[in-house]
């Protein structure tokens, strides 16, 4: 992703390669271009830049199903995950004034957190890695359970986790956990006495000219706001709205609402050092030895690759702003369907072509091709392209394939996605796990209890197999 003489060969030599650098760039948007157009289904916006020079932008598929009102370049999309970068900007905003340091702890900020433990060995610099060991709020039974408009602001959120004990010693691994970001939104609250709201609008999205993204209420109307679909889970084959499905706000751990414009303006405020001065900027892009997280963000390709940014995924949303910084692009990703219904395909393509293929990415192809030979030619065919690859599969890609089957009610096509599964990942148990409820959704009993047992004989711990064997008894 990166000697001349004589005038006369200076100048010949130069349009030689001004005219190939223009190729190459023209075929690589091209070649962008006419994937994206292939891709069924579609749903977003793609921004591409170069040079801090856009080459591309366009809208796909539809905002609103139910009127067909289809994306257009301003819709905006639900941007997930992509609200922790404005959050880490804005802690090293303040790292940068002096009123914080990545080694102050949570209750020199927060003096009344419940949790003694996190209050005094917690710090700003854990807490943007993901290394805190605070309790996963998102995923709580509690949070789960209860309607979301209870939540709309960082404070109402805080008798999800602060008496909750700790997952892990802080700093013993990496959890990806939106209760982080929640903390560090509190203690920005904290320092400046302003809302986070406020103040991310007037020190990064007012700085940046970004006047269609915020922290919307969900319940409430957003101009030129795109829906998120997702697959459903009570209609076989269908598509079903997300409102019920997370926040009903935006907070400091993402669930805000952008376009690519605006992401675009913030991605080159960021990396050309108008958010943070240099030293901050060089600090946040840095990437970690043995990590694809750093302070506030991923890094993507091989190591060293130079590419990072942060991306976003929930049910029916798939967002992400990247640097290819050695090939100098930018690439604004915002879709409005779930990751697997082509934001993966989009992402994954996007970086074969601007940055080369890694393993990962072939890996991600392969399997996909895999997939389509499983499902239109049948699985033996399917067996023998894996024996005779030096690719290999991605489970997890495979697996998801077979419940995005079980989803749209083709069962028999789960069934023989999850046998290759088995047959590709013989030592797996969730392979295993996967396949019984492909058998049980399909009324195959017998070969349901089968591998369900096969599954917890590789893992004893497996609950949810010993709780559909249970379900399968009364049956």
């Amino acid at each position: 992703m990166k000697r001349l003489i004589y005038l006369l060969v200076l100048i010949i030599t130069f349009s030689c390669v001004k005219k190939e650098s223009t190729l190459i760039k023209n075929q690589k948007i091209n070649q962008i271009a006419n994937y994206l157009d292939s891709l069924y289904g579609f749903s977003g916006t793609v921004l591409i830049a170069k040079n801090d020079s856009i080459l591309f932008k366009k809208a796909y598929g539809f905002a609103h199903l139910g009127h067909k009102i289809k994306n257009n370049i301003g819709t905006k999309f639900s941007y997930a995950s992509i609200g922790k970068s404005f959050t880490a900007v804005a802690i090293f905003q303040l790292i940068q004034e002096g009123k914080l340091s990545l080694q102050d702890n949570i209750g020199k900020f927060l003096p009344n957190y419940q949790n003694k433990e996190a209050r005094d060995s917690i710090t700003i610099e854990l807490l943007l890695k993901h290394r805190s060991g605070l309790p996963n709020y998102f995923h709580s039974e509690k949070f789960l359970n209860t309607s979301k408009d209870k939540y709309r602001t960082t404070e109402q959120l805080s008798h999800l986790y602060e008496n909750k004990p700790l997952e892990f010693k802080p700093n013993q691994q990496f959890a990806y956990r939106n209760t982080n970001y929640i903390v560090l939104g509190r203690i920005i609250e904290a320092i400046t006495k302003m809302s986070y709201d406020k103040y991310i609008k007037k020190h990064i999205f007012s700085i940046t000219n970004m006047q269609n993204t915020g922290n919307f209420d969900i319940d409430h109307t957003i101009e030129n706001a795109s829906e998120n679909y997702t697959l459903s889970n009570s209609y076989p084959n269908q598509l079903q709205k997300t409102i019920f499905m997370g926040g009903v706000k935006g907070t400091p751990a993402g669930g805000g609402y952008t376009n690519v414009d605006d992401l675009y303006n913030f991605t080159l405020a960021f990396k050309n050092n108008k958010l943070l001065n240099k030293t901050y900027t060089d600090l946040m892009k840095k990437e970690p030895k043995n990590d694809w997280y750093g302070y506030g963000m991923q890094f993507a390709g091989a190591k060293g690759s130079g590419i990072y940014g942060h991306s976003g995924g929930h049910f029916g949303t798939g967002a992400e702003w990247r640097v290819f910084e050695k090939q100098n692009y930018i690439v604004i990703l915002l879709t409005n369907k779930d990751l697997d219904q082509g934001f993966f395909d989009a992402r994954f393509f996007i970086e074969k072509t601007i940055s080369g293929t890694t393993p990962k990415l072939d890996n991600y192809f392969f399997t996909k091709k895999i997939i389509k030979t499983c499902l239109n030619n049948g699985i033996e065919e399917a067996k023998t392209e894996i024996k005779n690859s030096k690719f290999k599969l991605s489970e997890i890609d495979l697996n998801a394939k077979g419940y995005e089957m079980i989803k749209r009610g083709f069962y028999k096509k789960a069934i023989d996605l999850f046998i290759l599964e088995t047959f590709s990942f013989p030592e797996s148990y969730d392979a295993y796990d996967s396949l019984g409820e492909a058998y049980m959704e399909n009324g195959q009993i017998k070969k349901a209890n089968k591998n369900y047992q096969k599954s917890l004989k590789l893992n004893p711990d497996n609950t949810n197999a010993v709780e559909k064997l249970k379900e399968l008894k009364s049956i």
